[in-house]
């Protein structure tokens, strides 16, 4: 066989072995059950995602997101943006096109609304990629800060106590600025968006200053999102996680205690009112849709759940950084599945100990980029180089070195 021929078939050879063209986890990923500075590891994420018959590069494997398209009609998912360009969410890309809808906490939105840290919920479609045709953002709290602990990285806001990581990103309202969590005080107004932990504690995954205490008006916003713990119609007080509200008793007529709600209303002289408490929109309703979730495990009624939607596990179910018995309460999971039935995943794979805000994503080469409306992709500006001219070097001159003439003595016998 000529010498390029047999080049060509050991390249082909290459190509087609399995894992061949794998990368390895980059640096900075943490082995074994440890954890990441900001409190939250593992590992078994792989460059792009969870690995196995989870998320692999470019998408979820196994019966779901192939590389390059999707499996079943689309995909839900719930987690937080991890990176731009377009958007990344679970270790997945979601390109934005023009037709793609925003929304904030219901409200019509752009993507000048989008940030690093917020929780949302994407509903895409295939088209080769995975194509965004719907972006929510849903903060988990908007008010005042009542109480600050900094050596814990904690707030307290409308009862619910709020943990912030080392690398919870913490800005100013209308112009991204950072802040430093010290910076926070009682008095604050401020967004939180996060995970719910259960029993009024979460996972702050970005923390916004809507007003200083100083300078906040008279009237400023506020929402929660919970599950109703404690309902009493008669008294006109209703319970989500740890926050109890007054709230007429009509209002409260078609909620049951374990549903998923979002309490909007404003502060007046400086006490919360509630306006609204209205059921949480749905997200995995769609059968046959893929879905990817980051989130918290809470023991329900029929079995495990988590983020309000029940997880329905089998004896194919693959399971990443633990097993099955290591399904507890409270552990942070990153869930792949189908939708069995509005609101019941059936899941194929579950991994442990993840990070929701890293996913091991290979490092970018240029800092964030905000995804630009009306473009598909975002590409990397273009970085014109000043021409340096280069400067004449010239060589020394070596001074010549005569050598003195020296005569041989005569030798003689």
């Amino acid at each position: 066989m000529p010498k390029a021929l047999r080049r060509w078939v050991l390249v082909l050879g290459l190509v087609a072995m399995p894992g061949a063209w794998a990368l390895p986890d980059p640096a900075g990923g943490v082995g074994g059950s440890g954890a990441t500075p900001d409190g939250i590891g593992g590992t078994g994420i792989h460059p792009g995602g969870i690995g196995g018959t989870g998320i692999h590069s470019g998408g979820i494997g196994g019966t779901g997101i192939q590389p390059g398209g999707i499996g079943g009609t689309g995909i839900t998912a719930l987690g937080v943006i991890q990176r731009f360009g377009s958007i990344y969410v679970n270790g997945q890309e979601y390109v934005l096109t023009p037709q793609t809808r925003y929304s904030v906490d219901g409200a019509v939105g752009t993507t000048e609304d989008l940030h690093l840290g917020d929780r949302v919920t994407v509903q895409a479609a295939a088209d080769g990629r995975a194509i965004a045709q719907e972006v929510r953002v849903e903060h988990a709290v908007i008010g005042k800060v009542t109480e600050v602990d900094a050596a814990k990285r904690q707030l307290t806001i409308l009862g619910e106590t709020i943990q912030a990581g080392k690398m919870t990103p913490v800005t100013v309202h209308d112009s991204d600025q950072p802040l430093s969590f010290m910076a926070l005080k009682a008095g604050d107004v401020v967004s939180v968006s996060g995970l719910d932990r259960g029993n009024g504690h979460w996972l702050a995954t970005a923390i916004c200053r809507l007003y200083p205490a100083d300078t906040a008006p008279a009237r400023v916003p506020l929402l929660l999102r919970g599950q109703v713990s404690a309902l009493d119609p008669g008294q006109d007080t209703l319970a989500v996680g740890a926050t109890r509200l007054r709230v007429n008793g009509a209002r409260l007529q078609p909620l049951r205690v374990g549903q998923s709600v979002v309490v909007r209303g404003s502060y007046a002289d400086g006490r919360p009112q509630v306006e609204s408490v209205t059921p949480a929109t749905l997200a995995a309703q769609d059968v046959s849709n893929r879905v990817s979730l980051v989130g918290y495990l809470a023991r329900g009624d029929n079995g495990w759940t988590s983020d309000g939607m029940a997880l329905d596990r089998n004896a194919r179910t693959i399971y990443r950084n633990g097993d099955a018995a290591d399904m507890r309460a409270g552990s942070l999971v990153a869930i792949s599945g189908e939708v069995k039935a509005p609101g019941v995943v059936a899941v194929e794979s579950v991994t442990f100990r993840v990070n929701p805000m890293d996913f091991d994503l290979p490092a970018l080469p240029q800092p964030q980029l905000r995804p630009e409306i009306g473009r598909s992709e975002i590409e990397a500006p273009e970085i014109e180089r000043p021409e340096i001219e280069r400067p004449e070097i010239v060589s020394p001159e070596v001074p010549q070195v005569v050598r003195p003439q020296m005569e041989r003595p005569d030798v003689t016998d």
